[in-house]
């Protein structure tokens, strides 16, 4: 198994935002020291939400922000047709539940893929706080400018790149996020399946396991289950039309 097999698990069990170590990675870092002291207040840390279970449900009430602390989470709509859309994947630091914020109730549903652990800040708490922080709000629209762009992005690679690109886009999207993380990122393990990542990229399961089986084949990566190992990011990257050369350095240590 990967070292990171369960690589979505960073947090530990820190009572304060100071002493997280998704600290770097939560908006938390961005408010000043009295602001963070408040929300320290109000936060809820909820263990064990076990696979499958939902943090919410499309046309739900917003009754909480939270911020993942471990494991990952499937966010989807339903479509008229009762078809399940997958709309991405949420990995420690992600904020969840920013859908609800026009209207208060989510758009899209939320399911847990493995078990996860919680930041939950109530809603009436927190919009108190936004109508006293500017600073808040600010760091609210840029997280709510980066889902929209990450949609954007999403209709694009849907819309009109061949199966091949969309999943080299796919493994390098994963594989940039883990290593913001500090987390290995040619090495790691899928946690969702592989129907909900043709879902996601809009193709069928038989198109997904064909592409991976593919690019193994050409040596670019190996894949064994849900285990992903980048052989040639070069190779890969040049698949995704991506420039390797504006990757992040990974964290130290």
């Amino acid at each position: 198994m990967p070292p990171n097999s369960e690589g979505t698990d960073l947090a530990g069990q820190e009572h304060s935002c100071n002493d997280c170590v998704l600290f770097s990675l939560c908006f938390a870092q961005d408010i000043n020291p009295d602001e963070r002291e408040r929300l320290n207040g109000v936060i809820r840390r909820r263990q064990g939400v076990h696979r499958s279970a939902h943090l919410h449900h499309g046309g739900q009430s917003a009754r909480q922000l939270a911020v993942l602390r471990s494991g990952s989470i499937k966010a989807y709509q339903v479509s008229r047709e009762g078809d399940e859309l997958v709309t991405g994947f949420y990995l420690p630091g992600d904020v969840i539940g920013l859908d609800a914020f026009s209207t208060g109730e989510h758009a899209g549903s939320a399911v847990a893929l493995e078990e996860c652990r919680l930041c939950e800040i109530p809603v009436n708490d927190f919009n108190k706080m936004l109508g006293e922080s500017p600073r808040l709000n600010q760091v609210m629209l840029r997280l709510l400018a980066e889902e929209m762009a990450e949609a954007r992005r999403l209709l694009l690679v849907v819309g009109r790149l061949d199966a091949r690109t969309r999943v080299a886009l796919f493994l390098l999207s994963l594989s940039r996020r883990l290593e913001r993380r500090g987390l290995d990122p040619d090495l790691f393990r899928l946690s969702m399946d592989r129907r909900d990542i043709a879902n996601y990229l809009g193709l069928t399961i038989e198109t997904v396991s064909r592409t991976l089986s593919a690019l193994q084949r050409d040596g670019v990566i190996h894949v064994r289950g849900k285990n992903v190992r980048i052989v040639d990011r070069r190779a890969l990257s040049e698949l995704a039309h991506l420039d390797e050369s504006s990757r992040p350095q990974r964290a130290a240590g």
